[in-house]
């Protein structure tokens, strides 16, 4: 995941505010089973019987997700909430939302290894040399996207896609604030390109670990992904900078307006909840 998202969705919900946005999050959850089977598939090329095994796998752990950990984010979104009402988010503050997104994805990651093995296990050497390939694909069209003037652009733009999902929508003045600070970060592409290398081969590793049903082994290296490398810290420092500014700059409405959007999600996550 690239290093932006990473960090903001861990501030705010992880997997489910990456979904979509306020207006149709309840039907992206909806349909996680369905488009998280697509996407694994785009990485594994599992065969039908594998695609309805790894299918059912999702169904499985959606269940749990909805009784246990959607709780967890409605209270995430009070914690933000708070420090919203504070006047002031901090960087502790800030820092606090992360450990607490870090902590529902290890939960999620706990609760998928056991459901996720016995499909990796099933794995044929081309399914595996069929992820690699994917992995390197997608590496080089990161690369090439954060190259030059044009990476610098488009890093401008998902800052703002990011904030934007988290916040709500932003006003023109905010908007360009945001963009101008993104571009003007330090961004060491040869360096931060080896430091995805890194993550890459540790998540290979990881899921190999499971498939081998060394479960706690795996999820520890998969937990240790949510950490920044020595390369990722430079560029990590100027986004906490810029969204503690950003977010402590916002006026009384746009303040009203937050609160109101992270309202709407916590009612949709009720809904979704069993018995609601």
């Amino acid at each position: 995941m690239r290093l932006i998202q990473r960090l903001l969705t861990g501030m705010a919900l992880l997997l489910g505010l990456a979904l979509a946005g306020c207006s149709s999050l309840s039907i992206a959850y909806n349909q996680l089973p369905f488009l998280g089977g697509l996407w694994i598939d785009s990485y594994l090329d599992l065969d039908s019987a594998q695609q309805a095994r790894m299918k059912d796998k999702l169904r499985t752990w959606q269940a749990w997700h909805r009784r246990e950990e959607l709780p967890q984010w409605v209270a995430l979104l009070k914690q933000a909430t708070a420090a919203l009402d504070d006047g002031v988010m901090t960087r502790d503050e800030l820092l606090a939302l992360e450990r607490a997104g870090r902590a529902s994805v290890e939960r999620c990651l706990q609760h998928a290894a056991p459901l996720a093995a016995p499909v990796l296990a099933d794995l044929r050497p081309e399914q595996w040399q069929h992820l690699q390939k994917k992995i390197d694909e997608k590496r080089a069209e990161w690369r090439e996207k954060n190259a030059g003037r044009g990476g610098t652009v488009e890093r401008g733009k998902q800052y703002v896609s990011a904030l934007e999902r988290w916040l709500g929508d932003l006003d023109r003045a905010t908007r360009k604030q945001a963009r101008a600070e993104a571009e003007a970060w330090h961004f060491d592409l040869a360096a931060l390109s080896e430091a995805r290398a890194q993550r890459e081969a540790r998540t290979l590793l990881a899921l190999r670990a499971w498939s081998q049903q060394d479960l706690a082994g795996g999820t520890a290296q998969l937990m240790q992904l949510s950490l920044p490398l020595p390369a990722e810290l430079p560029y990590r420092e100027e986004l906490i900078a810029s969204v503690l500014k950003l977010f402590n700059g916002l006026d009384a409405h746009q303040r009203d307006d937050v609160r109101q959007h992270w309202a709407d999600w916590q009612a949709q996550l009720r809904a979704l909840q069993p018995g609601s």
